[in-house]
């Protein structure tokens, strides 16, 4: 049976471009918190003790959210159902490494916090015995050297994404289309650059890297989302859903 986007009601589109706004609002607070002081590259004790803020905590909250409870999983997926009349492999292939990469994002921040910053670190704090907080740092910084690693096949995955949603969205005849298109490809060659940097030895691309990461999410989820709006407008006034026949 094919897949028609017109089975998908208005609503879908709006609900995929809020929780794509969502996701904006999530990093921008990351942003924040970042200026104010919580360092992403703490390492040791440092690291540990950052993990009890409150900012830290609600930063990581947040996120998880974004690759949760709202998920910007629905972002793609409607960017797939969209996209899939007309380019129907970029379509499918995009939603699937995004699957991999939300689900793999979802399940690293959610045991990041809820074992490691709620548990682990709470358990460092509290204890007087030195042969037990070495132990748990040392089983801190064994998950974190295990998430760095974890994150090649993670940025892999987003890479991917990206390059079929560009793919996928390009329509030199829209300006929309155009603009969502860049955005994705943009997300695309900083996914590269963050796995030069991390993987290839690349150190010189850090800094590179983190001034443009939040402008480059502000572009590609940002226009993203008033894309996805814009796509629940295009269908007819007074639009239904029919019930398929019993």
């Amino acid at each position: 049976m094919s897949m028609d986007s017109k089975e998908f009601s208005p609503l879908f589109y709006r609900i995929a471009a809020a929780c794509c706004a969502y996701y904006v609002v999530a990093q921008l607070l990351q942003e924040i918190i970042f200026h104010m002081g919580i360092n992403d590259s703490a390492s040791g004790e440092a690291e540990i003790l950052q993990r009890l803020t409150f900012a830290d905590q609600l930063r990581a909250a947040a996120l998880l959210l974004g690759f949760s409870l709202i998920p910007i999983l629905a972002a793609y997926a409607a960017v797939a159902l969209r996209r899939f009349p007309l380019r129907p492999a970029t379509s499918v292939l995009g939603f699937s490494f995004a699957l991999l990469f939300v689900g793999s994002e979802a399940g690293v921040r959610s045991v990041d916090l809820f074992l490691v910053s709620k548990k682990w670190a709470i358990a460092y704090k509290t204890t007087t015995d030195p042969t037990i907080r070495a132990g748990i740092a040392r089983q801190i910084q064994t998950w974190d050297d295990a998430v760095g690693a974890f994150y090649f096949a993670l940025l892999g995955a987003h890479l991917l994404s990206s390059l079929c949603f560009a793919l996928a969205t390009w329509n030199r005849k829209s300006f929309w289309d155009r603009i969502v298109a860049a955005g994705f490809a943009a997300t695309t060659v900083e996914c590269a650059s963050r796995l030069a940097e991390a993987y290839l030895g690349q150190t010189w691309l850090t800094g590179l890297n983190y001034a443009a990461y939040f402008p480059i999410v502000l572009l590609n989820f940002g226009t993203l989302a008033v894309w996805l709006w814009r796509q629940a407008s295009n269908f007819p006034p007074g639009f239904r859903r029919e019930s398929p026949a019993s």
